[in-house]
């Protein structure tokens, strides 16, 4: 498996794959989203900024996967800024480590924008495969759709390779 990175906004005639990836994920779960409210939300910022930056792994030219680095998923703590999260991969690609590779990589990008901490928040209580990847847990608080959820807090430039396999 020989795996390219490219932004979206690098590539944005990919953008309706990844918002159809999204949509259906979590989208439809929300009452009100659609496939196009999807779109507006992954269209590049006009204001120069770096965010959100999302991520897609290519094989072959062909998308599998994508991630994604946002502010301020959660408004009760502004001070906590930039947030992983729609991590994806193509049904067909799971199991292979991909999903790794991919944050492995939008990580290092992060750190080259100067970004400390990044956040997430995540169904799995015990952190699943972002606490192998090096977040930690922060607290458990209840999701505006009435299900709990863990949040977890990397530094950017921390060494995932450094945890040793198996390890939770």
């Amino acid at each position: 498996m020989t795996i390219e990175f490219t932004l979206l906004q690098d590539r944005p005639e990919l953008l309706p794959v990844i918002a159809e990836w999204y949509f259906h994920e979590w989208g439809t779960a929300v009452p009100g989203h659609s496939l196009a409210v999807e779109r507006e939300h992954l269209e590049p910022s006009d204001h120069g900024e770096d965010m959100p930056m999302v991520l897609i792994a290519l094989e072959a030219g062909i998308p599998v996967a994508t991630a994604r680095i946002k502010r301020h998923e959660r408004g009760e703590h502004p001070e906590r800024e930039f947030w992983l999260g729609s991590v994806y991969v193509d049904p067909s690609h799971r199991g292979q480590g991909l999903a790794g590779l991919l944050i492995g990589e939008l990580m290092s990008r992060a750190v080259e924008l100067g970004i400390c901490d990044v956040y997430l928040q995540t169904k799995v209580d015990d952190g699943g495969l972002y606490r192998r990847l090096g977040w930690l847990p922060l607290e458990s608080i209840l999701h505006e759709r009435g299900f709990r959820v863990r949040v977890m807090r990397r530094a950017a430039n921390f060494n995932a390779a450094s945890v040793p396999a198996g390890s939770a």
